[in-house]
Parts: structure tokens; C-alpha cells; sequence
């Protein structure tokens, strides 16, 4: 198998070149990344810089190396170019097969707004409103009980935590300067107000505050039906980044994420994120997986897309879910 694997930058791209090498060592993986700077780009068989995936002639280069190195299959690594790639599905499949859901999906797990539309009335899901000014975000707060409870705002579209804050009148501002890590979380309406004053304030979701728990489920799906899922505990953060999961056994976690699936008809890999029982996001992509040798659910998703394994050769793979198994990430170096 030929694959061109996108994104090999990005924090999880390590482990999984890795791992594909471990279940197929002569799979050819051409790497792509936006810049040279990519630890993946010293680990696959070949590497090609191209354009971020949002500049105009991202989608060209990509048909171009599928040409030039004879690719089988594509498979975006990360949000942006999953969403570019999907767009340009029909254009891609002409020449390759393409690890990707239908564009109308990916964009609806996007944005998170479309994606609460899209599931309201049919599941529990948290209370949410879209705001465009910090008259209607005031407004959309009180709605939801602030400042008796925290609330939290986020731009519909974004990535990395960006733009996402709690609003609180909790927090201790003397304890947050001069112990909290200096990665602002928490914000005031005060504070707010002063921050936006006499700017335009960006379209905005505003909505409860989930406390418990944060759970990945983290399936391989056809048309929305999982053939094989893990869910995984997330330990601790670092930089906006988490540092370190667990898999556990959980199927609460797994059955609210087939209610999900069925409303959404994902392929493929995507990462369902819960916390309190209930749905942040989704990301629909290949997301931070524990492996083990007789698990590696991104190798069975491009076995599938390839046709070289049925939906049930996949199912069995259920049973090699390594509960208990830990990962953490750290901060390596490469000299060059």
C-alpha cells in the first residue's frame, strides 16, 4: 500500500507513522507538511512540503504528488486539510482512494454551532446560543444562570483551544497571576467587556459549562455504524495539548457515541470528545490513539478503504482494545 499521509507534524503524527510501519513495514508513506520542520518528515519513506491547507493551490499539489509517487490512498492528519480534501472529494477520488467522510459531515463536526443544530431535539446535548455582539452574549449568559454558574464561550470554528474561555466571578485573579500556568482560561464579564470594547466581536457560541470528566471515544465507522471503538481518560494538559490518556473500559461513553454516529454517519476515524457525559465536539479525523500490536485502528481504516479487509475481519479486532493501557507525550529533539 501507497499512502500519502498529511500532516506529519502535528502531535500525533509520531506515533502513527510508527505504528503503521510496525503493522506493515513495506507500506510506502510519503509525508506531507507545510513546512520542513515536521518530525514525521525524518521517519517516512519520502517527504514533500506543500501549501497550508487553506492557500488556493493546496488541493493541486496534493493530486500532483499522488501522480508523481503513484499513491493509493490520501489520508488527512489534520482538521483543515480533512475539510479541503473532502471538498474536493470527487476531484481527488479521481486519481486515489481518499480516508475521508462526506464533506456535508465533516463540515457539520466543524462547526460546532451547525453541529448542536444538527443534533437538537434528537439527543441530550449541553444549552448553547450563537451571539455577534457582547449585548446578546450578556443576554445569552444570564440565560444560562451566570453568574451563579460559569458559562463558556468559543468561536464555532477554531482548533487548539483558541479564542475559548470560562466566564467566571470565581476564580481568584491574584491566585491565577501569580500561580496559574499563563495560559488565560477564565475571564470575567467585566474584563470581557473592557477586552472588546469598541472592536467587533467575533461570532461566538456561548454556553454551559461542562464539569466531570473528559472522555474520547474514538471509533472506526462505516456510514456511522462502529465496527471497533476505545475510549480513552485524558490525565493531564500541557500547553492547551493533552499530555497523557488511559484506555478504559466504559460503555456509557460508547453508547452515547453510537447515538452520535447515527446522527451523524461518519467513515472512518473520528475523535467524539465528552465531558459530563455529554458532547464538546467532534473532530472528524484520526485523533491521538493508544496502540498495541494487534491494535492500530488507522491501519484497519485504510485496510477497509482499500477493500483488503470486510467490516467483520475489522469487528474482531474489538477484543484487542488494550484497556488499561497509558501514553503519555513529551518533548523530544531533532538536530539538523
Amino acid at each position: 500500500m501507497r499512502i500519502l499521509l498529511t500532516g506529519i507534524g502535528c502531535p500525533g503524527g509520531h506515533a502513527l507513522i510508527t505504528n503503521l510501519k510496525l503493522q506493515d513495514p513495506e507500506m510506502f508513506i510519503l509525508g506531507t507538511n507545510a513546512h520542513e520542520q515536521a518530525v514525521g518528515s525524518r521517519m517516512c519513506d519520502a517527504f514533500e512540503e506543500t501549501p497550508w491547507a487553506y492557500e488556493k493551490n493546496y488541493v493541486d499539489t496534493i493530486i500532483e504528488l499522488v501522480k508523481k509517487y503513484e499513491i493509493d490512498i490520501v489520508f488527512p492528519q489534520t482538521s483543515w486539510e480533512m475539510f479541503e480534501l473532502s471538498k474536493a472529494g470527487d476531484e481527488v477520488r479521481k486519481h486515489c482512494r481518499l480516508l475521508a467522510s462526506d464533506h456535508e459531515l465533516v463540515n457539520v463536526c466543524e462547526n460546532k454551532y451547525l453541529m448542536y443544530e444538527h443534533l437538537k431535539g434528537k439527543m441530550d446535548i449541553p444549552k448553547y446560543y450563537l451571539v455577534h455582539t457582547i449585548e446578546e452574549l450578556e443576554e445569552a449568559a444570564s440565560k444560562l444562570g451566570y453568574p451563579e454558574n460559569n458559562v463558556v464561550f468559543k468561536p464555532p470554528v477554531g482548533k487548539g483551544n483558541r479564542g475559548v474561555r470560562v466566564m467566571t466571578e470565581k476564580a481568584d485573579r491574584f491566585d491565577l497571576l501569580f500561580n496559574g500556568r499563563p495560559f488565560a482560561k477564565y475571564i470575567s464579564l467585566d474584563e470581557l467587556r473592557k477586552t472588546v470594547e469598541g472592536k467587533e466581536l467575533p461570532e461566538l457560541m456561548v454556553m454551559e459549562y461542562l464539569d466531570g470528566r473528559e472522555y474520547k471515544v474514538n471509533p472506526v465507522l462505516v456510514k456511522g455504524k462502529m465496527l471497533i471503538c476505545s475510549v480513552k481518560d485524558r490525565l493531564n494538559y500541557a500547553s492547551g495539548l493533552a499530555m497523557g490518556f488511559e484506555v478504559i473500559s466504559h460503555d456509557e461513553s460508547v453508547e452515547y457515541g453510537k447515538e452520535v454516529m447515527k446522527h451523524i454517519p461518519m467513515d472512518y476515524c473520528v475523535d467524539i470528545q465528552l465531558r459530563g457525559g455529554v458532547l464538546m465536539e467532534i473532530n472528524p479525523r484520526v485523533s491521538t490513539f493508544i496502540y498495541d500490536e494487534n491494535y492500530c485502528p488507522p491501519y484497519l481504516a485504510l485496510k477497509l478503504a482499500m477493500e483488503e479487509m470486510t467490516e467483520a475481519e475489522v469487528e474482531r479486532y474489538q477484543k484487542n482494545v488494550p484497556i488499561g493501557k497509558k501514553m503519555f507525550r513529551y518533548y523530544g529533539q531533532v538536530d539538523y
